[in-house]
Order: structure tokens, then sequence, then C-alpha cells
């Protein structure tokens, strides 16, 4: 939702689902850049968003997310570490959800979900709850998925280098009130992990959460850009490509 691929002048295809964390997002990129996957040779830059909160992130772990899973299993044939087995959660669902036949007239690549329309501003409410929804990672700092979901991290870095893709690692820019609250050990940790991974690999970081020129009217809630947002940090992460393709 923090993507408008209309403001980037290079051809830009977005893999990214809401909520979607680094595990599936690296089982897209190794099918979308490995050539003999049919990926690879014209792509040029991977754009990895990243969050201080992205490496203690398992969407199949967490019950307010792993309802998501579905699109991933009907893809990749893999629950990751959701409870209920591959073949029992196969069963669940109807093969011919497969078959179904959606128009495609009308249909904006850009906004699959309509989720960017229509305009919305962050508003009272989100603001209360800015330190309940910033502290929640406090209680979700898990060491097993920090340890997986790093070396998560090198393998799609990796992967990048052995297709020459260069990364552009980013984070998103989020609202002042919530970062006020967000746990500054977490941040710290993230960030050594990051200046760990740029020693090894060659890769671009734009901490958007360091970025100024965006306020209350850029977001929908405490840690999602709005359209309006979208398209002011999209022009920037352009901006980083071009400089990439001059120099």
């Amino acid at each position: 939702m923090g993507l408008d691929a209309n403001q980037f002048k290079y051809k830009l295809f977005n893999f990214g689902r809401s909520s979607q964390d680094l595990y599936y997002s690296y089982q897209i990129a190794k099918r979308v850049l490995t050539p003999k996957t049919g990926g690879g040779s014209r792509i040029r830059y991977a754009l990895i968003e990243l969050n201080p909160y992205t490496f203690h992130a398992d969407q199949s772990l967490y019950y307010s997310e792993n309802f998501r899973l579905l699109h991933y299993v009907v893809s990749f044939k893999d629950v990751h570490n959701f409870w209920l087995p591959l073949e029992k959660y196969k069963n669940l669902f109807n093969a011919n959800f497969l078959a179904y036949k959606l128009p495609l007239e009308n249909f904006d690549i850009n906004n699959v979900m309509l989720e960017k329309t229509p305009l919305r501003f962050m508003n009272f409410k989100s603001r209360l709850g800015a330190r309940e929804r910033s502290e929640v990672w406090d209680k979700k700092c898990y060491p097993d998925t920090l340890k997986e979901y790093v070396k998560i991290f090198d393998d799609y870095l990796a992967l990048c280098q052995e297709n020459n893709v260069r990364p552009i690692i980013c984070t998103f820019p989020v609202s002042e009130c919530y970062k006020k609250y967000f746990s500054k050990k977490i941040i710290a940790e993230f960030n050594h992990d990051i200046e760990e991974a740029l020693k090894k690999y060659p890769a671009v970081f734009l901490d958007a959460w360091k970025l100024k020129g965006f306020d209350d009217s850029d977001f929908y809630d405490v840690d999602h850009l709005n359209i309006k947002g979208a398209a002011k940090f999209s022009t920037i992460l352009n901006n980083v490509i071009e400089q990439l393709e001059n120099s």
C-alpha cells in the first residue's frame, strides 16, 4: 500500500501483498529472479521492504494474519510454520477454486485490492491507538524467528547478487506518533542486522523512518501511507533508482 507504481520512470511490478512477511517475499523472489524458473535477465533492481519488526514477523505464526496463508499455499504448496499440515490445509478448500476465471476489464494492476482508494486520512482514533499499535512489537520478539529471518534476508541478498540484481532495501515512512512509542531496542537491533548485511552485499539502504517531509496528511493510519503519501514516497524511490542508473 505504500507504493504507487505510476510514479516510477522504469517499469515496476509490485509482488507484495498486505502484511506479506519476508519469508514469502523471498519465495516469490526466487521464482522471479532465477533464470531457470523463467525470471532474471531483464530485472535490474529488487526493492525489498523491511521494517524494524520484520525479523520478528512470521506471518504463519500470527493468528491475526495467518488467514492470508491461502494465497501462498495455492502458489507455493508451503504453509511455512503454520500448525496445520499442508495436506490437511488443502483439504479445506474446493479444488475448483483455482479454476475460477475473473474478468480483467478495467483491472488496475497497481491497485488490485482497491486498498488505495478512496483517499483516506489518519483520524483521531488512530492517533489515540498509536502507542498500543507500536508497543505491540515489544511482546512479539521471538528469538527463533529472528534467527530464521536474518538468515532469509542474507539468502535474499545473495540471490540478488547471483543474478546481477541490485537490492534497494528500504523502510516505509510511518507517522511521528507511531515512531515515538516504538521500541528503541528493536530499532537498534534492526539497524545492526542491516549494517552486518551491507558489509557482505552491495545494496542501497533507504531508511524512510528518518525521512523528513511527511506529515499526518500522508497517512491513513499511524503506520500506513495513503495514496498521497505513497505517491510522494514512490517519487523518492524513483529518484534513488535514477541516481543508481546515472552513477
